[in-house]
């Protein structure tokens, strides 16, 4: 082959810079740029065989830790059940049930008694007049003390409401006051009764007035313990609202 075919060659494909010629048009059985093109993933797009959809999918793991979150921000009424819980009523010492048993023992003494003084106080009042036209001047004394007789009765049966009211509020934890002054009044009358019974009363008469004298007092002590004031003391703080 001359040299002048190879320049007719050479000069029919253009040279690209630096001298190289430049790719003329393919030759028979090789492939084309578009299809080498097509398998390459182009620069800033995902190519055909790399789908985008495996990273779409990897975001949920986001969602999960949030609905994992948010489900399990309920644990956080646990906590606030409880606070209610730590609200509750506290448990009646054994004290405060005692002192309001007692109470209530007291109270159907009480309510008998002043039944019984009532009843003889009317009799009394009664008989007073009929007796008055029989014996001059008994009348008068009669009603005396069918007089005496119902203002004891009358105060027996308030002592007795005192003593009721206050053993229902010891055991509900409203107050302890009215049980406190209902003992103390029981004192006070079981002493007496206790020191007659001493002076002039048989071994039976010291023995029961001695028995009331320590039911009463024991209601005193009871109350006055410190489970008592600590329970009543948490019932006026839930009454509160602290």
């Amino acid at each position: 082959m001359s040299q002048s075919d190879d320049q007719g060659r050479s000069e029919s494909y253009p040279r690209g810079p630096g001298g190289d010629p430049q790719q003329g048009p393919p030759q028979y059985g090789q492939p084309q740029q578009h299809a080498q093109q097509y398998g390459q993933p182009q620069q800033g797009h995902p190519g055909y065989g790399e789908a985008a959809y495996p990273q779409q999918f990897t975001t949920p793991v986001d969602y999960g830790q949030q609905y994992g979150q948010q489900y399990g921000q309920p644990a956080g009424y646990g906590q606030q059940y409880g606070q209610y819980g730590s609200s509750a009523a506290p448990a009646k010492p054994a004290g405060v049930i005692t002192a309001a048993v007692l109470g209530f023992v007291f109270a159907a003494i009480g309510a008998l008694l002043g039944l019984v003084g009532i009843v003889a106080g009317a009799a009394a009042s009664g008989a007073g007049a009929e007796l008055d036209e029989e014996i001059p001047g008994f009348g008068s004394v009669a009603g005396a003390v069918g007089g005496l007789l119902l203002v004891l009765g009358l105060l027996a049966l308030a002592w007795t409401v005192v003593m009721v009211w206050g053993s229902v509020w010891a055991l509900t934890g409203r107050s302890r006051v009215l049980l406190l002054v209902g003992g103390s009044i029981a004192v006070a009358l079981t002493a007496i009764g206790f020191l007659s019974s001493l002076a002039e009363g048989t071994t039976g008469d010291v023995v029961g007035n001695l028995v009331f004298l320590l039911a009463s007092v024991a209601i005193v002590v009871l109350l006055a313990m410190r489970p008592a004031a600590e329970f009543f003391a948490a019932h006026r703080a839930r009454r509160s609202g602290r």
